[in-house]
């Protein structure tokens, strides 16, 4: 098509020279027009077996580059699967006709639409969808067989020129039990450390109110430590167990919750604890619905307004805005305390990071906090990102997706 579009002008051009050559020189009728069909099908001649030339070389090197790119594709270690701008499957490699169980002759050339009632399938195709719509790479962790803990990570990739689709589908599996594995050893762990905590710290405590006690200052001061650290282990151990229980949670349905009900009941629970901080709560409608989890998303929130009123010099201001939105509900916590350094903004939802491990200690923090927040959020399909600047504060933007089947609300 390309040299055919680029020789039709010359050749237009060649046609009009040659037909007005034998109109100004005509001697017959007959002879005039016999001549210029001569030096036209001449002329065709040559322009169609030099595109016919030119086209089959250009074929030879497309079907080349094809074949390249298919070694390529059946050297990697993942599966792939290429797609048509309408989800038509054009090529997948060895190890996505192993991971999705079906033959090529089966599925090349058919929609991927049509093979839906597989678990794995439908789960591609959502992610088509949604990268189709949005035009950004979207990916997924998905547990193919939960009886043998075998589980994949899905990755959705535009191509441009032409408009095409990458599925990328990777056995996550080793990773996975490693992970499952480590998180068994924390709450197993946790769950040992509680009662000795609870034993050692009540012992404290009782040793703390003897009479005999109260008198001896250095007892009495060591009483004391032993209580704060048994406060602060215990605090700890709690904090690992909810991402433990996060993490196990199984999929259940969520519930409508207003937004700004639940953000009432946050300020009214720190006022208690901080009763000087000045909160300021905006909103752009009066009821704010999501499908969630109350209880969780109330601990999140609180998790945000503690961090706020904890690491913010007095007088402590926290501002909280709810905005309603056609597709999300947006939810966002702002202070005007120290800040994060630019630093450390990119690990600071990592599990055990803490910005400041002095100040967090003096507060007993264990840089579990903003974890459990990201993991509660993640949980019901949300986002979370964090603005801050040193000397200026910070602000952490919750994002929730409104679903559009309402009969579909269970956890991620």
């Amino acid at each position: 098509m390309f040299y055919a579009k680029k020789t039709l002008i010359p050749l237009i051009l060649l046609l009009n020279l040659i037909f007005f050559c034998f109109c100004l020189t005509r001697q017959s009728k007959c002879e005039d027009w016999s001549r210029f069909l001569s030096v036209f099908l001449f002329t065709f001649s040559i322009i169609f077996i030099f595109l016919r030339a030119k086209f089959t070389l250009f074929s030879l090197k497309e079907g080349l580059i094809r074949k390249q790119d298919h070694r390529i594709f059946e050297a990697l270690s993942e599966g792939i699967v290429l797609l048509s701008n309408k989800g038509v499957i054009l090529y997948f490699n060895r190890k996505a006709e192993k991971s999705l169980k079906l033959s090529q002759s089966k599925l090349l050339g058919e929609e991927l639409s049509n093979f839906t009632h597989l678990p794995l399938i439908k789960t591609c195709h959502k992610l088509f969808k949604q990268c189709q719509a949005t035009n950004v790479e979207q990916s997924l962790s998905f547990c193919l067989e939960k009886e043998s803990k075998k589980s994949l990570d899905l990755d959705v990739k535009p191509i441009q020129n032409p408009t095409q689709y990458l599925i990328f589908i990777r056995d996550s599996s080793p990773q996975y039990q490693k992970h499952r594995l480590g998180k068994d050893f924390v709450a197993n762990a946790s769950h040992e450390l509680r009662t000795p905590i609870t034993i050692i710290k009540g012992f404290a405590e009782a040793l703390h109110e003897l009479p005999q006690i109260s008198s001896n200052t250095l007892i009495r001061d060591s009483t004391e430590k032993i209580i704060r650290n048994c406060q602060r282990m215990d605090h700890l151990v709690t904090n690992l167990l909810t991402l433990t229980e996060l993490d196990y949670l199984p999929k259940a349905h969520l519930q409508e919750c207003d937004l700004v009900t639940l953000v009432d009941n946050c300020i009214y629970n720190l006022l208690r604890v901080y009763p000087d901080t000045n909160i300021r709560a905006l909103r752009n409608k009066e009821v704010i619905s999501i499908p969630a989890d109350p209880h969780l998303i109330e601990h999140a929130l609180m998790n945000l307004l503690e961090n706020g009123a904890k690491y913010s010099l007095a007088p402590v201001d926290l501002t909280i805005t709810i905005q309603d939105r056609s597709d999300s509900a947006c939810l966002s916590v702002a202070d005007k305390g120290k800040g994060i350094p630019i630093d450390d903004l990119d690990h600071i939802f990592e599990r055990f990071y803490t910005v400041n491990k002095a100040h967090s200690r003096k507060f007993g923090g264990a840089g579990l906090g903003l974890s459990i927040v990201q993991t509660i959020v993640k949980k019901h399909g949300g986002k979370i990102e964090v603005f801050s600047k040193e000397g200026r504060g910070t602000k952490f933007v919750l994002t929730f997706q409104k679903p559009h089947d309402a009969s579909n609300y269970s956890l991620s």
